[in-house]
């Protein structure tokens, strides 16, 4: 499976310690990484996410900042629930959940 060139380019630069959020039809990304991120790297790769916006609209909104995964969603107050970051809080609120079989 081949993924969107536009989530792909943001999940590599959330590799290298971007945070996005969306507000709207606005993206804003900030750097926390250790370092300063190198704009030969990091110019292409954000062209790319701007020429597949729509798709990176999708995928930011379903995107763990914390983890890289895209198994989130908002709880009922709005915040992001993550099913790996969350899952001990999840599976004592919803027990059920620890009991799904495959």
């Amino acid at each position: 499976m081949t993924l969107n060139p536009g989530i792909e380019a943001v999940r590599k630069l959330a590799n290298m310690g971007y945070r996005f959020t969306v507000n709207g039809e606005s993206i804003k990304g900030k750097y926390f990484g250790p370092d300063k991120p190198d704009p030969a790297v990091v110019s292409p790769l954000l062209q790319v996410a701007r020429q597949h916006r729509g798709d990176v609209l999708a995928f930011l909104s379903c995107f763990c900042p914390r983890c890289g995964g895209v198994a989130s969603c908002p709880d009922y107050e709005g915040r992001p629930v993550c099913l790996a970051c969350d899952w001990t809080e999840l599976s004592r609120l919803y027990p059920g959940l620890a009991e799904v079989k495959n």
